[in-house]
């Protein structure tokens, strides 16, 4: 009994060398890399796991795992799906960097930054249900070159997009938060697909070439704010509306006429089925999954018929 005492004690000693040494592996965690951050929390480092699941677990050691370190996972091949607890703060530069085959993210709800290029690259990304994280700022290229992003939900707590967050997306539609007082070069430069962008007053610094090559986009702005004057300067497409008009953040309202009822059941419905409809990805994910599947739907439909 002694000598297992020990060699118990051996390995906690060792292991706690090991947490304040550098990276290291949890075996309940396997592939998972983990080192001391700054702040003695810890940092997700990188991963050599098979399971292209990646859950990150909410503490090691009792130390809280609250972030994503540089290049963590930076041209991963094996992730399909990176799945954050509510309590992360931080993903760092070039985090997700050119995973090919991340598909899937669930969002921290306490998530407040996304470094620069953290998810650039990602082809097989299709969605970033933003919503309901407490981000302020997103730093440059977060999504760059993500070719099939076209889902895109905002916080309303973010007040500054900067340059070519979206570039070379396709996302459709997008409703920028009242808030929001800066957006960036480029911003949705090349963004062929996208067909509606809601500015509110409340922008008030517009940066070179927001929505160049954006050919088939019309933007819905306030009467005498900053956007329409950059529209006008820049010969882009536009319509005054006051934001009292802009499309409701009232949640399960996909189509986007303040009302939630069994038309926004259809549009979800039509949307899985690759219908592709006058739709609103801030309201979709009624279930705060950060997907956009049919469980929406039947959520909605349950709240209709008063069992949820």
């Amino acid at each position: 009994m002694k000598k297992l005492i020990s060699i118990t004690a051996a390995f906690i000693i060792a292991a706690m060398s090991v947490i304040s040494a550098g990276a290291f592996v949890h075996p309940d965690y396997p592939g998972i890399e983990l080192a001391n951050d700054f702040d003695d929390n810890l940092s997700v480092t990188g991963y050599s796991g098979t399971d292209p699941v990646l859950v990150v677990p909410e503490t090691v050691y009792n130390k809280p795992v609250t972030r994503f370190e540089e290049k963590a996972l930076r041209e991963n091949t094996v992730i399909r799906s990176v799945i954050m607890h509510d309590n992360m703060t931080n993903v760092r530069q070039r985090a997700m960097y050119q995973c090919k085959n991340l598909s899937y993210v669930y969002y921290s709800k306490k998530l407040e930054v996304i470094g620069k290029y953290a998810f650039a690259y990602n082809s097989s990304l299709t969605s970033a249900f933003l919503r309901n994280t407490s981000i302020r700022e997103l730093y440059d290229d977060v999504y760059l070159s993500c070719a099939n992003l076209e889902y895109v939900s905002l916080p309303d707590t973010l007040t500054q997009i900067d340059g070519a967050v979206f570039e070379k997306t396709a996302v459709r539609k997008i409703v920028i938060p009242n808030g929001v007082t800066f957006i960036g070069s480029r911003c949705f430069a090349d963004a062929l697909k996208l067909e509606k962008i809601y500015v509110p007053a409340s922008v008030e610094v517009i940066n070179t070439g927001v929505l160049a090559n954006a050919a088939n986009v019309t933007v819905y702005t306030p009467e005498g704010s900053a956007m329409q004057t950059y529209c006008e300067e820049n010969n882009i497409r536009f319509e005054n509306l006051s934001e009292d008009k802009f499309p409701s953040r009232l949640l399960g309202d996909t189509n986007g006429d303040r009302e939630l009822d069994i038309n926004d059941v259809t549009f979800i419905q039509r949307e899985i089925a690759g219908y592709k409809t006058d739709f609103y990805p801030d309201n979709c994910d009624f279930n705060g999954d950060c997907k956009l599947n049919i469980n929406d739907a039947t959520d909605i439909q349950l709240r209709l018929v008063g069992l949820k």
